[in-house]
């Protein structure tokens, strides 16, 4: 009874434990004074510390409900810091400041970095600066006690840029700002003030849109490389990799669970100039009017799905629904979803692809069809892999994909 118990409480269970260990950070919101100049940095700001009892708490705990987070307690070896940071980058060719967290432990050592790319997000509240409860972003945090220098950017369009249209799965508008706060955190930990340095290390991770983002940062890494880091390993969860494949699956569907995704990636790519096609040649009214207000940083996923339609029929435009792989009248859509796809190539670092079997979001074939594409050009097993969830859908798979890329790269870094 009492394992059943803990078995269908497993999230409730982490809730309370992230509870305990993020009631016990120390907040301190005052500016740093007298910041160097540096290229890339701009500012930090300390928001909180996490001590280790409590973290090897919670993680012990969760050993209890995951295989993959067994063990995981013992890599406990310090304290811990978390900052926010401004930092340079470019957006649409012209120069932003956008913002990021840099979590480092206090304990003085070369460590490596884990940099994370988070999923979907509309609300400026859930970017990774403002939402401190974010259970997600506070077991990521924490990881930086087992000893890695944790990095969360916040994208633009959210933290220090809410005044541009977060760019959602565009390639040249997302890469720069992932490289840039790698960039701004080796000047960070060049100050007298951090103990901790880098080791040269990189590891990389995200999940949905993060691991669209982390494969991209990946391919920018490997093919035009990045001073200063040794990527070591890479692993993506459920990422919509292919936009082509994505947008044929949701509009030959009769229904999709989250018409948000689709509605705010068309959004963003007609205010940025990736397709040169109105709105209106994709959905049908009233949505084709009232999507460009629903993105306005304060509305929720759900509620801007209940402004849509899951109703596929309804929401799109019938003549988009059957002919935009072929009608000449979306060619510039085409071409925006193909430019800003991942595409294949000869990697060199080790990779995992996680993907759950049950996801009705991004389907598995997604990951499948990216593994598949990687392997025709010849790519060994001991640089890629699909990992299978079994049973588990997108929203269910993070944690599992989370804690099963933190094991991987704790068992690269201490071979």
């Amino acid at each position: 009874m009492k394992n059943s118990w803990y078995k269908n409480n497993k999230l409730l269970i982490v809730a309370l434990l992230l509870t305990v260990i993020f009631s016990s950070c120390n907040k301190n919101n005052d500016p740093v004074p007298d910041q160097p100049q540096f290229t890339y940095l701009q500012s930090d700001e300390q928001s909180s510390t996490i001590t280790q009892a409590p973290t090897q708490f919670v993680f012990s705990a969760l050993g209890t409900q995951y295989d993959d987070a067994k063990g995981l307690s013992a890599y406990i070896q310090t304290d811990a810091t978390v900052y926010k940071i401004t930092y340079n980058t470019t957006f649409q060719d012209s120069a932003l400041t956008v913002s990021g967290l840099v979590c480092v432990p206090n304990n003085a050592g070369k460590y490596p970095v884990l940099c994370f790319q988070n999923g979907t997000n509309v609300e400026y509240s859930k970017a990774p600066t403002e939402d401190s409860g974010n259970q997600l972003f506070q077991v990521l945090e924490s990881v930086s006690t087992m000893g890695f220098v944790v990095v969360i950017p916040d994208y633009p369009g959210f933290g220090a840029s809410k005044q541009v249209l977060h760019p959602y799965l565009e390639k040249d508008n997302t890469v720069p700002c992932l490289v840039d706060i790698l960039k701004a955190t080796r000047e960070f930990v060049s100050q007298d003030k951090v103990a901790a340095g880098l080791n040269d290390d990189l590891y990389i991770m995200g999940y949905s849109q993060g691991g669209w983002a982390t494969m991209q940062l990946q391919s920018e890494i490997e093919q035009n490389g990045l001073a200063g880091y040794n990527l070591k390993a890479s692993s993506c969860g459920a990422g919509p990799y292919n936009l082509n494949y994505l947008n044929f699956m949701f509009a030959s569907a009769d229904t999709y669970p989250m018409p948000y995704f689709i509605a705010y990636l068309m959004d963003a790519y007609s205010t940025h100039g990736q397709f040169t096609n109105p709105l209106s040649d994709v959905f049908a009214e009233p949505y084709a009017s009232e999507i460009p207000a629903l993105f306005n940083g304060t509305n929720t996923g759900e509620e801007i799905n209940a402004q849509l339609t899951t109703n596929i029929a309804d929401l799109l435009q019938p003549a988009f629904r059957t002919g935009f792989q072929a009608n000449p009248d979306y060619q510039s859509i085409q071409t925006a979803f193909k430019n800003n796809s991942v595409k294949a190539w000869n990697l060199s670092t080790p990779t995992r692809l996680y993907h759950g079997d049950a996801d009705p979001v991004v389907p598995i074939e997604m990951s499948q069809n990216l593994y598949k594409d990687f392997t025709d050009l010849g790519v060994s097993g001991d640089k890629i892999q699909l990992v299978t969830m079994p049973g588990v859908s997108h929203t269910s798979g993070i944690l599992p994909f989370g804690l099963a890329s933190l094991k991987w790269f704790l068992e690269l870094e201490n071979k």
